[in-house]
C-alpha cells in the first residue's frame, strides 16, 4: 500500500506560475483542527481486506512565515484469511508562504515498531521552476524536482484559486515528503459548488459552500493510464476539507469529519 496521506498533499497547469505573494495571498486559509473517522468503503477483488478502521487527526496553522501542517493516521487492518495489523502514520511540515521552501518529516509504525523515517528539505529555483529535496533520512540524497512543482499548501491554493475562478481541471506536480519516490504529477477534476451536507457538526468553518474534487496521482514520466493512487474530497474556501476517501488499486478508506475547531491566528 502506498504512504501519501497527507490532506493537503492532495489537496493540484503548467504556465500558471505566480510571484510568491500572489500565492500567499490567493486565499485565506483557516487555522484548524480536524479529526475524521476512518473505515473501509470498498474492497476489491483479491485484496485480502476486510475491514479497516482508524481516525485521522489533522492540524493546520498560519505560523506567520509559513505554514504549518501535522498530522496523526491510526489505522487498523483487518484480513479475510484472518489477523490484524495496526499502523500509525505521523507526519510534520513547515512550508514557506512564498512556495519555495518545504521541510518534512514522516514516520511510518506497524504494530508499535518503527518501519520507515523519512525526513528532509526541499527548495524551487522559483515560482513555476524545478528545485531539489534533500532526504536526510533514512540516508542522505539529493533528487530533482520538475519544473512547476507545488509543494502542498501551495496547491491546495491553486485548487481553491482555480475552483474560485470556475476552473475544472488542474494540473501539476506535486510534492510533499511522504515516502521516497520524489514529486507525483497530480490531476484533480473539480466539481461545482455545493452546500455543505447535512452534519451534527456545527462550525463556522463550515457556513460556506464546498467544491467536489477527485485527484489522481502517478509517477513523474508515467504511461500507466492508471493512477497510483486517487483522493476525493470537499473543499471549503478556507482549506477545510470535508468528506475524504482515499482510493487505492484494491481498496478505499473513506473519513468523516468527527470534529472540527478553529486554533488562534499566531501573533507575529
Amino acid at each position: 500500500m502506498k504512504r501519501r496521506f497527507g490532506v493537503a498533499s492532495a489537496c493540484h497547469a503548467a504556465g500558471l506560475a505566480m510571484a510568491g505573494a500572489e500565492v500567499a495571498d490567493a486565499a485565506d486559509l483557516a487555522s484548524h483542527r480536524a479529526t475524521y473517522r476512518m473505515g473501509l468503503s470498498a474492497s476489491r477483488s483479491g485484496s485480502g481486506m476486510a475491514n479497516a478502521s482508524g481516525a485521522w487527526t489533522y492540524q493546520f496553522i498560519d505560523a506567520c512565515d509559513g505554514w504549518i501542517t501535522e498530522f496523526q493516521l491510526v489505522i487498523t487492518y483487518a484480513y479475510s484469511e484472518g489477523g490484524q495489523v495496526a499502523t500509525v502514520t505521523d507526519f510534520l511540515g513547515w512550508e514557506s508562504k512564498d512556495g519555495l521552501q518545504y521541510r518534512f518529516r514522516v514516520r511510518q509504525s506497524r504494530e508499535g515498531q518503527v518501519t520507515e523515517e523519512v525526513e528532509g528539505a526541499a527548495r524551487l529555483n522559483g515560482p513555476g521552476q524545478g528545485g531539489t529535496a534533500r532526504y536526510t533520512r533514512p540516508e542522505v540524497r539529493n533528487i530533482k524536482l520538475p519544473k512547476g512543482t507545488l509543494f502542498p499548501t501551495a496547491h491546495t491554493i491553486r485548487l481553491i484559486e482555480t475552483a474560485n475562478k470556475g476552473g475544472r481541471i488542474l494540473s501539476r506536480p506535486l510534492f510533499d515528503g511522504q515516502g521516497e519516490e520524489g514529486a507525483l504529477e497530480t490531476s484533480a477534476q473539480i466539481g461545482r459548488a455545493t452546500t455543505s451536507q447535512a452534519t451534527a457538526i456545527s462550525s463556522p468553518l463550515l457556513n460556506s459552500p464546498a467544491w467536489p474534487m477527485r485527484m489522481a496521482f502517478f509517477p513523474v514520466g508515467s504511461t500507466d493510464p492508471l493512477p497510483e493512487f486517487e483522493m476525493s474530497l470537499n473543499y471549503h474556501a478556507n482549506g477545510v476539507a470535508e468528506d475524504i476517501e482515499q482510493i487505492f488499486k484494491t481498496f478505499s478508506l473513506k473519513g468523516r469529519l468527527e470534529s472540527i475547531e478553529i486554533l488562534p491566528r499566531t501573533k507575529c
